[in-house]
């Protein structure tokens, strides 16, 4: 009779146990759930964040593109990276850096800026393509593309060194790679379009591309 109680005593103590060490599982992984929750909520905080100062400057810098303000539009410039225009002289594309942007003299010279005028609410998503075909948009709009990394100054380069044997300095390379790297495209499909390049340096946003050859079809 005293085994049998014993036994019991056991029985009991062992599922006890169990019960206590399922119920601290359970806790254990409702804090990891809780801790991931907060995790994603941090990340979305930081993307809207960037959503919001990406906005901001996108904005600006068209709204002082379309009043041909020299003084204000390169504010958003940075003085070290400069800004480097795309442009297609012929059947190729070129590209070239400069420090600053001059409504005066346009770069290329024979390609004056037009107004990018829009009534567009910005959209945060991949950057429309043109189709020369049939001359078209494949959509319309103001876009931010967060999600495409872009590569358009590297093929250029290539290109140019292999057919138009042009060398370029590799100090020259390293600068045009850091223009690029880590940057947003941002496509405004007005009948001219405006599309540009802008990049986070330290807390501030800049542009660092201006591509004047995009949706070009001639040559």
């Amino acid at each position: 009779m005293r085994n049998i109680f014993f036994l019991f005593l056991l029985t009991f103590i062992w599922i006890c146990a169990s019960c206590n060490n399922t119920k601290k599982q359970e806790s254990s992984e409702s804090d990891m759930d809780s801790t991931v929750l907060m995790n994603d909520d941090l990340l979305n905080a930081n993307i809207n964040s960037d959503r919001r100062f990406v906005s901001d400057m996108v904005t600006a810098f068209i709204k002082a593109y379309n009043e041909r303000d020299n003084e204000k539009i390169n504010s958003y410039i940075h003085p070290e990276a400069g800004i480097i225009f795309i442009h297609r002289p012929g059947a190729m594309d070129w590209f070239e850096k400069v420090s600053k942007i001059d409504f005066d003299s346009p770069v290329p010279s024979y390609y004056p800026y037009a107004s990018a005028e829009n009534d567009y609410e910005i959209k945060y998503e991949v950057a429309p393509k043109y189709d020369c075909g049939s001359e078209k948009w494949n959509k319309m709009g103001l876009f931010i593309d967060l999600t495409t990394a872009t590569n358009l100054l590297k093929p250029i380069a290539t290109n140019l060194n292999e057919f138009e044997d042009v060398q370029l300095d590799p100090n020259y390379l390293k600068q045009i790679e850091t223009a690029e790297k880590d940057s947003y495209r941002v496509v405004l499909t007005t009948p001219t379009p405006l599309i540009f390049h802008v990049k986070q340096f330290g807390n501030n946003w800049y542009v660092t591309i201006l591509d004047r050859g995009y949706a070009d079809c001639g040559a």
